[in-house]
């Protein structure tokens, strides 16, 4: 048995506060518990567009402060008790996947594989899925798959069939490599992995042993299909509003898009939610406070929701318990507090990881709902070219060292072209 946390958080394109987010991070375990085992955080807007198509070292600031939070979140829940180091982080485009473990526990990680899809314009990692596959040693010389799928769906109230449809192309593309080295799939791994032999069988798609199977990030499906009028605002919930009363958080529930998306069998096949019992995640307006004041607030006495957006859950964290010897039992789902340096709540699940006493049946294992795509990896490389090219045109037109790179070679051009005309 061991015990596994799942976060979730659109950081808006911009660099975490460690010292906001880190003391709410374990919100989803009870205060005297240790330290999960295990820890599995989805990103989506790591970083500005430039730095999120370059990757690599661009993104290195935004995925430490990530890191910082991570060990800082320990260091608090534990009393300096328990740590957690960092075992692997993939990303696609503008969203990321990081793992970390306890020392103990790290040991038992036998091996890694990685799969990317984009679902962007021409295929690109705007909007995606970034995926890992662990493969955890248990009793008796067997191993236990998990996966784990950090994606971003389309946005906009109206595109439910665009956020059915980024689905079933995740599903479709997502190809799991050994050693994928690949730009497309920008990697940093630290020790922990370094000395592993073991390579599974790869090629495999989302559910194809996948063990038990976690997607988890910014799927955006909101809570109505059009988006609201400029007097709905004023009915947006509070955290003062009765459970009883119409205008309490739950009430949305009904009008989720999700819930009934799923219920239809028209997205995320197989897959389960616990019951949401906590505020929307979307969209806050830019706090109006000094993340001094943010880290002091223990009590919510007042949601800051933008006028131009309904209140969503978009941000959701769902499982399938894909491993017959296996069995999850999840603990507790819930929002954290509004973060200062994003329109978005972070949502987290714990989970427990037990033996299953059964050997359970290859008929309990849910099937793909789609098949894979055989372009799939010319696909990919494609998506990627065109990554590149508008990371480095990004870059060259939206950031300050970009820019002046730009006015120093069009210096240089037109300065050539004058001194040609003189001679």
């Amino acid at each position: 048995m061991f015990e596994l946390y799942l976060l979730t958080f659109n950081c808006a394109r911009t660099l975490a506060d460690p010292q906001t987010l880190a003391p709410s991070f374990f919100d989803a375990l009870p205060k005297t518990s240790a330290v999960p085992d295990l820890v599995a955080i989805s990103l989506q807007e790591i970083a500005p567009i430039a730095y999120s198509f370059l990757g690599g070292s661009y993104l290195k600031p935004y995925f430490d402060r990530i890191t910082t939070t991570v060990q800082l979140a320990a260091d608090i829940h534990s009393n300096g008790r328990d740590q957690l180091e960092h075992v692997a982080t993939r990303s696609l485009g503008m969203t990321g996947l990081m793992i970390f473990a306890k020392p103990q526990f790290s040991h038992r990680i036998q091996w890694l594989q990685s799969a990317g899809a984009g679902v962007g314009f021409s295929n690109m990692g705007n909007k995606g899925a970034i995926a890992m596959r662990l493969g955890i040693a248990r009793t008796g010389g067997e191993t236990l798959n998990l996966t784990f799928a950090a994606a971003h769906l389309a946005p906009m109230e109206s595109n439910i069939a665009a956020r059915n449809k980024d689905w079933e192309h995740i599903v479709r593309n997502l190809v799991f490599l050994n050693d994928d080295d690949s730009a497309f799939s920008a990697s940093d791994e630290g020790e922990i992995l370094a000395s592993r032999t073991e390579t599974p069988i790869d090629k495999d798609g989302l559910f194809d042993n996948a063990g038990h199977l976690f997607f988890f990030g910014d799927l955006n499906y909101r809570t109505s299909d059009s988006p609201p009028g400029p007097e709905d605002h004023m009915a947006y919930p509070q955290p003062t509003s009765a459970e009883t009363s119409a205008s309490h958080y739950s009430t949305l529930l009904k009008r989720d898009q999700l819930i009934r998306e799923k219920t239809a069998n028209r997205t995320l096949h197989g897959l389960l939610e616990l019951p949401i019992d906590f505020p929307p995640t979307y969209k806050y307006a830019t706090p109006q406070r000094s993340t001094s004041k943010l880290a002091e607030q223990s009590v919510e006495d007042k949601w800051s929701w933008s006028k131009h957006r309904y209140p969503s859950w978009c941000d959701r964290i769902l499982f399938a318990q894909q491993d017959p010897k296996s069995k999850l039992e999840a603990k507790r789902y819930t929002a954290l507090p509004v973060q200062a340096t994003s329109d978005h709540r972070p949502v987290a699940l714990a989970l427990s990881v037990r033996n299953e006493q059964s050997t359970g049946s290859d008929q309990d294992v849910f099937r793909s709902p789609f098949s894979i795509n055989s372009e799939w990896k010319a696909r990919r490389d494609a998506a990627r070219r065109w990554e590149v090219i508008v990371g480095v045109l990004s870059y060259l037109t939206l950031t300050s060292k970009g820019q002046a790179i730009l006015v120093a070679i069009l210096g240089g051009v037109f300065g050539s072209l004058w001194l040609a005309s003189r001679l």
